[in-house]
């Protein structure tokens, strides 16, 4: 009953926490460079690794191990923030930045690494501060982005690691009152013939640049690499992830000819411990137009059948005060469920008939929850008090037809669910 289907979000194993994630097509495989969370600490780590998959099958995710640490950073030990990567004239180019706000690349023969090879990255001599690179080559020239709350823009030398003077542009995006609403987390990419830039962002259409929580990815558009660009709205928000989230990092790729988001989503009632997710985007190319895709169970699956549903942590919102986190035992509960706390899946495909919801929870007092299919009640039920992991089946009837459903504590004490189990009957 307890365990992982591939493909759905979150796509990685459970106890992998890979957050900032920059997707990349090089060959025949869609890899993804990211930050490394550990569960229960803070932003980040001191190592980074590769995850990958066959265009051919994206739910077939390989994590490729540690591809580079701080170790090897000559000038810091300070942990390593997110990345970018780049194929560039035969040689594999990793950009990481660090916690102290340095910023520098390295080098591989394989786009898993190890990167090898660090040196800073400059402009006049001098190292450059900021965070959040991102890199992009168009017609032979490589542009690089970098910065938090005012966005950098600059064109690099051949060495791949000093920025052209004459090149560099500041406030390419920015926070300001009456600008785009730029927090950090910069990905330069194409969109058709236009050039994109997606971003966390703080904006919000009452207040511009607010200072809101930048939990949505943003994107904005241009005809020149090096702006000006305008924001054209919204990729995604994770907000109703866990009820502390704060940020977003991610970006945009045409995949084996579907558009996809790449996103993160944090966990354990904290900004942190952060999952790779993703979904599937609706893109007009030539309109510069994405259409704001919504966090979802589905992942790299089209469609999301009953026999999905095993486990919490795949569920699309949380709300009520309800949370992931992770044990000493290795499993992944929802915990934190009291009155009025639970968490939803992304429409179902269900056949008309009747279904059973068995719940693997433990709960300190009789607690009664309630199922919903969409806004439909479709069972009510009370749960035993149990210190040890029980078992309690919810039966109900459902249409033919795809649906949300959701969970919902109605009344009693806190609960934590561990796993679930939805078949027909």
């Amino acid at each position: 009953m307890d365990g992982q289907v591939p493909g759905l979000n979150p796509f990685l194993p459970f106890e992998t926490y890979i957050p900032d994630g920059e997707p990349k097509v090089f060959g025949d495989r869609l890899y993804l460079y990211g930050s490394y969370d550990r569960f229960g600490r803070g932003y980040c780590s001191g190592e980074y690794h590769v995850v990958s998959a066959p265009l051919a099958d994206l739910t077939d995710w390989t994590d490729h191990g540690v591809s580079f640490t701080t170790d090897a950073v000559p000038w810091s030990n300070a942990d390593l923030y997110a990345p970018d990567a780049l194929y560039h004239n035969g040689t594999y180019y990793l950009f990481f930045c660090l916690s102290d706000g340095t910023e520098g690349v390295a080098e591989s023969d394989s786009p898993v690494g190890p990167f090898e090879n660090a040196r800073q990255i400059t402009l006049n001599g001098e190292a450059i501060t900021g965070i959040d690179p991102s890199v992009l080559e168009h017609n032979g020239h490589v542009y690089y982005t970098w910065g938090q709350f005012h966005l950098n823009m600059g064109e690099l030398n051949d060495d791949l690691c000093s920025l052209k003077p004459e090149s560099v542009h500041t406030d390419v995006l920015s926070n300001a009152p009456g600008r785009e609403g730029f927090h950090e987390g910069s990905s330069l990419r194409k969109l058709g013939s236009r050039f994109c830039l997606i971003y966390a962002s703080e904006y919000t259409e009452e207040a511009p640049n607010s200072g809101a929580r930048p939990t949505k990815l943003d994107y904005a558009l241009s005809d020149a690499v090096c702006g000006p660009y305008e924001r054209r709205g919204t990729v995604i928000d994770n907000d109703g992830c866990d009820p502390a989230t704060w940020n977003n990092h991610g970006s945009v790729i045409r995949a084996g000819g579907i558009w996809y988001v790449f996103y993160h989503a944090s966990t354990n009632n904290s900004a942190f411990s952060r999952r790779a997710r993703a979904e599937r985007l609706a893109v007009d190319e030539e309109a510069g137009i994405i259409r704001q895709a919504v966090p979802t169970t589905n992942g790299f699956l089209e469609t999301l059948r009953p026999e999905h549903i095993v486990s919490p942590v795949n569920a699309c919102r949380f709300f009520g005060g309800a949370y992931l986190t992770q044990t000493d035992d290795g499993r992944f509960p929802c915990v934190g469920l009291k009155n009025g706390a639970g968490f939803a899946f992304s429409p179902i495909c269900f056949e008309r008939g009747n279904y059973s919801l068995t719940l693997q929870y433990k709960a300190a007092a009789s607690t009664r929850v309630r199922l919903y299919i969409d806004t439909d009640c479709a069972a009510e039920q009370t749960l035993p008090a149990c210190a040890a992991i029980r078992h309690e089946t919810i039966r109900f009837s459902a249409q033919a037809g795809f649906a949300p459903l959701r969970l919902e504590i109605a009344d009693g004490g806190t609960c934590a669910v561990y796993a679930l189990k939805l078949e027909s009957l």
